[in-house]
């Protein structure tokens, strides 16, 4: 019998906390600019020629939406998105912003409620380290992330592209995390921007596809 990970609620943006995030004009400020900063790498020449296309053709996945600031810019830029996070706080003040056009979805990053091959890219703001962040043994992160990646890709079409903006504790970090995507069949790069500054923000550009070793 295969062994499932319990879905765990982080510890942070509950309650209080989440009407602070909310209410922040700084972390407003930061989503955002990081949700274009991911659009600009989601089409991104090294991962090869992008097709040409209208943004209202493709259908992207926000996972871990908060409580919507990365949502509006993505469709502000004319994107159909579906919204998954596992907080029912932050999901909260996102419903209550009343924002057209917007799916919104209460689940956990690795249990994704999605038929396979219909989410054409996926970007993911600053929630990634949540799926293990009550793990500290390298084995169980591995396997949660192994698993985790095999998931996206399955819901994802062929050459579809993910943005993970996340904040590695360590290099093992980054190593776990790109070496589970490449297990699962994706190719692609990692950008750190701002290094060696407070604000340093770190992000993981991958692709979809059957070849792939450049990891």
């Amino acid at each position: 019998m295969v062994k499932k990970d319990r879905p765990k609620f982080p510890d942070s943006y509950i309650g209080d906390q989440a009407l602070d995030y909310d209410s922040s004009n700084w972390m407003e400020r930061n989503q955002k600019i990081t949700t274009y900063r991911s659009i600009e790498l989601l089409n991104d020449q090294n991962l090869g020629n992008f097709t040409d296309h209208d943004n209202n053709e493709l259908l992207l996945l926000d996972l871990g939406c908060g409580s919507g600031f990365s949502t509006e810019v993505l469709l502000e830029e004319k994107y159909r998105v579906i919204s998954i996070d596992i907080l029912p706080d932050m999901l909260h003040y996102f419903r209550e912003k009343k924002i057209d056009n917007s799916l919104i979805i209460l689940a956990d990053i690795r249990e994704l409620p999605i038929r396979d091959n219909k989410i054409d890219h996926i970007i993911s703001v600053s929630s990634f380290n949540f799926i293990y962040e009550d793990l500290y043994d390298d084995t169980e992160k591995n396997r949660v992330l192994r698993r985790t990646s095999k998931a996206i890709r399955d819901i994802m079409r062929e050459n579809g592209r993910i943005v993970i903006e996340f904040y590695p504790e360590s290099e093992n970090d980054i190593k776990l995390l790109t070496k589970a995507f490449k297990s699962a069949g994706f190719d692609g790069f990692f950008v750190k921007d701002n290094p060696n500054k407070r604000k340093e923000q770190n992000y993981l550009v991958l692709k979809k596809e059957e070849q792939f070793g450049n990891l």
